[in-house]
């Protein structure tokens, strides 16, 4: 059985469940001018395929401090994760060798690599090989280690120690969520220690995340702000301490945005 494929409504319900929290249905009927009948379609149809989690009158993520699968996280803020990705494609020069690590930011990256001259890619993401394995210049190097089916990565001690034996001009990760208290957040410790592997073993470290990351909640922290070397978001949040929190970790931060070449 092929993947259901959910509407461009649905999708904008999920990121704003993402960017926003909570959101009830008379609410969301009067956001598109649809009757509640029509909404709630919507959301059973997101919550039969594990997107998000129904309660009396809203609908919510799956899960308080799990994540949700992959192909679900792709669906979200699509486009400002094709524009973070194709600025850090830009900023990635040729002849480099990079490590791409899990997430659906870190894939739309490597879509944005496919062109690029002379790479060599380091990864346990199998989306980033599957979107890799047929550009002609771009060499790639998988990990072992365990599969895990829903996210489509690799995780386990094996990742490390194959890691250990590059260092790599750029490290691309994503991240769970993002803190202004503890800075990069997962919601897996494997996740997490992978992460920093890569993040130890590289010269130029790049964060790749969309704002929704700041108000999502792991519990399992990676790496403070200041190891890292750039962070590419689409853009910054409100919130007083998260922007203090960057400018006080002299992280450089770069907003893309589609006037951007």
């Amino acid at each position: 059985m092929g993947q259901r494929i959910i509407s461009s409504r649905q999708r904008e319900i999920l990121a704003l469940i993402e960017t926003e929290g909570v959101q009830y249905i008379e609410e969301l009927a009067r956001r598109y001018d649809l009757t509640t009948q029509t909404i709630r379609r919507d959301i059973n149809a997101l919550c039969d395929l594990g997107h998000a989690r129904r309660f009396h009158g809203g609908v919510d993520l799956p899960v308080a401090g799990s994540n949700i699968s992959l192909n679900a996280r792709a669906q979200l803020n699509r486009r400002a994760k094709r524009l973070i990705a194709k600025r850090v494609a830009a900023d990635i020069g040729a002849d480099a060798t990079v490590f791409l690590g899990i997430g659906s930011t870190v894939r739309f990256v490597a879509e944005a690599l496919r062109d690029h001259q002379g790479l060599t890619v380091i990864t346990n993401n199998i989306h980033v090989a599957l979107s890799l394995c047929d550009a002609p210049s771009v060499e790639v190097h998988l990990t072992g280690g365990l599969l895990r089916h829903d996210d489509r990565d690799v995780v386990g001690t094996d990742v490390i120690r194959f890691v250990e034996k590059f260092y790599a001009t750029y490290a691309v990760v994503g991240a769970g969520a993002l803190s202004p208290l503890n800075g990069l957040m997962d919601f897996s410790y494997s996740e997490a220690q992978i992460t920093n592997a890569l993040l130890e073993n590289s010269q130029t470290q790049i964060l790749a995340a969309d704002v929704s990351k700041w108000t999502r909640n792991a519990s399992v922290r990676v790496a403070p702000f200041s190891k890292l070397t750039r962070f590419y978001t689409d853009r910054l949040p409100g919130e007083a301490a998260a922007t203090n929190a960057l400018a006080e970790s002299g992280l450089d931060v770069v907003t893309c945005s589609e006037d951007m070449t």
